[in-house]
């Protein structure tokens, strides 16, 4: 029974069956264990790489998840959420369900574990600050036209190799 764990039925959490033995209850969420041991599982479909808070503009903050199976890229708004515990863990409420738009599979447990995604990021461009995919590439010949009308004014849009399509920054 070493290696047997109990699984919180509401958020996915594993304890190791002699450590959850002395708890009643999740320390994470809060249930009652069923009292269920279980092999160690998959943690579920969806995985989550960065939690993104604005200040001046709290209805656009969320966490950015992706799909393992099909690598789907979502944006899910903070609001969605009972609990945020950055590079670990993130809790969806218990009424929310989240299924991949990609594959359309559902992420079944309530957690959403945090895993680095690097490699998506020169895959599919994405806008830093609203994280749409409605991206442009700049064109070399906008840029040369912008150098000729502004002259050292476009420096910084010239520095620039994308723009969003959705709020309008260059990046």
């Amino acid at each position: 029974m070493a290696n047997k764990k109990i699984v919180c039925s509401s958020c996915g959490t594993e304890f190791l069956f002699e450590a959850a033995k002395d708890f009643e209850c999740c320390p994470v969420c809060g249930v009652l264990f069923d009292g269920e041991v279980n092999e160690a599982q998959d943690e579920g479909l969806m995985y989550f790489d960065e939690i993104m808070r604005f200040d001046k503009e709290p209805e656009r903050s969320g966490v950015c998840v992706f799909c393992k199976e099909c690598k789907d890229i979502r944006f899910l708004n903070l609001s969605l959420f009972d609990k945020l515990v950055d590079k670990q863990y993130v809790i969806l409420k218990p009424d929310v369900v989240v299924k991949c738009r990609g594959c359309g599979k559902e992420h079944t447990p309530r957690k959403i574990l945090y895993k680095r995604k690097d490699h998506y990021v020169s895959i599919l461009h994405y806008c830093p600050v609203c994280n749409s995919t409605m991206v442009k590439k700049i064109s070399t010949a906008s840029r040369f036209f912008m150098a000729a009308t502004l002259g050292s004014f476009a420096i910084p849009y010239n520095s620039k190799t994308y723009e969003c399509q959705n709020c309008g920054h260059i990046f």
